[in-house]
């Protein structure tokens, strides 16, 4: 590959739904490579640059994060609100994912800073079409 792919940092505990947005991504064909990371806390420590991320030439910084809200350590909520307080990190487009189309979610989404909310219905592809500004 001539050009250098752009990291998305993918925040999600379903390993499927994991998978799921992976294999759409390369299905499209954007220049991407993932960190896929558990869970919110383990999303600070990647984004931190703690051990076990600490060299950043296997762990770069994301162009972009996808999280999930409901995760088991640190929500996407708090994930984001982290992201936002780091002077370094607050312009990083966010972009939080949710099974349920709940209003409270997104004006909690907004308020927070998020880039954009995401239900995740059957199709992916609209994450695609959001996430592929940031890594074409």
């Amino acid at each position: 590959m001539g050009e250098k792919s752009k990291t998305i940092l993918l925040v999600e505990d379903n390993p499927d739904v994991g998978f799921l947005i992976q294999s759409l991504f390369h299905a499209a064909n954007l220049p991407v490579s993932f960190q896929v990371i558990k869970n919110g806390q383990e999303a600070v420590d990647y984004l931190s640059g703690k051990e076990p991320y600490l060299n950043r030439e296997n762990y770069p910084l994301p162009v972009i994060i996808l999280t999930n809200i409901n995760m088991p350590y640190m929500s996407g909520f708090e994930l984001l609100a982290w992201v936002k307080q780091h002077p370094e990190l607050k312009n990083l487009p966010v972009v939080v994912m949710s099974t349920y189309d709940d209003p409270k979610h997104l004006i909690q989404a907004a308020s927070l800073g998020a880039y954009s909310y995401f239900i995740q219905t059957s199709s992916f592809d609209g994450l695609v079409d959001i996430a592929a500004k940031f890594v074409s």
